[in-house]
């Protein structure tokens, strides 16, 4: 068995702008994104994000849709009457964009397989849109506190990457417009599936990285977490998360720990005046993986 080094470059939060418009895509192996791609989820808008979603040059592109994009929610309704008033277009118009791209994997609170035959890999990969309600606000994809948990225990254990468009409770959920922060139910069912990547977005803010070591976590110790300090900031670098044990700045991960990315773009909530926020970097994450002996020696995917 020997190992491959897997470069996952990740962003959310895009809201309508492409790779070029605020922000530079950086090549890699896998392109996640964890949804708000639109600011309303249009028809065009989501043309336009699949148009160059589909163009980039990644052997595997993962992404969810958020609370913005409206019309990827077969249950959007206007269900609060001072709330946004957006009214959705064509649900399945917009989805069959996605869904019927050859170049894309759309999940929608689904799983899957992803290959890399060139690595020899395979990774295993939930995506989700859902956000909690926070009332009056009339998004897609969200849900009551009481619906919190049949929607995140149904998320299974053994998973490489897990997706989701809201953060975790107190995890990475710093945020002007959500208040609230993350999701406290999402944050007790992590310890129980422990992903390698937990990758999300929402809560613009919160952007960075961090590791949690879940057995700490467990038993109150104040170091379990590993906070990540970004190379890229004010400067021409990447916004590197090192998980392969080359770096002095990360440790490599170790089995019970999940590195936490929350990979906002938008760097700050969109203000009253309608002025859009500076961009982040999108975040670029290594990680060592095991590559099985025969397909180290085939190429083949595992």
């Amino acid at each position: 068995m020997g190992f491959t080094k897997v470069r996952i470059v990740c962003v959310s939060d895009t809201h309508n702008r492409r790779p070029g418009e605020g922000y530079t895509l950086p090549k890699g192996d896998v392109l996640i994104h964890a949804g708000d791609f639109t600011n309303q989820g249009s028809l065009q808008e989501v043309k336009k994000a699949v148009d160059w979603i589909s163009k980039a040059d990644f052997s595997v592109k993962i992404v969810i849709a958020g609370n913005h994009d409206l019309s990827l929610d077969p249950g959007y309704t206007l269900k609060h009457e001072d709330g946004w008033s957006v009214v959705s277009e064509d649900v399945e118009a917009c989805r069959q964009l996605l869904v019927a791209n050859p170049d894309i994997t759309y999940l929608q609170h689904a799983e899957a397989v992803i290959h890399l035959p060139e690595k020899g890999v395979s990774l295993r990969v939930f995506g989700s849109p859902y956000s909690p309600d926070r009332g009056k606000q009339n998004w897609a994809f969200q849900y009551s506190g009481e619906d919190a948990g049949a929607i995140w225990d149904s998320i299974p254990s053994g998973l490489d990457i897990l997706v989701t468009h809201t953060p975790a409770a107190g995890l990475l959920d710093a945020s002007q417009h959500w208040t609230a922060g993350g999701c406290s139910t999402l944050r007790r069912m992590l310890p129980r599936t422990r992903p390698m990547l937990h990758i999300c977005g929402h809560c613009h803010e919160g952007r960075g990285a961090l590791i949690v070591d879940w057995e700490a976590v467990n038993v109150g110790d104040a170091a379990a977490t590993v906070a990540w300090r970004d190379p890229g900031a004010q400067n021409k670098k990447q916004s590197l998360v090192d998980l392969t044990g080359r770096s002095s700045e990360v440790p490599s991960l170790k089995p019970g720990q999940t590195a936490m990315i929350n990979s906002s773009i938008m760097s700050t909530s969109h203000s009253k005046h309608g002025t859009s926020p500076s961009c982040n970097k999108p975040n670029v994450v290594d990680v060592m993986l095991d590559v099985p002996r025969d397909n180290a020696s085939s190429g083949k995917a595992a």
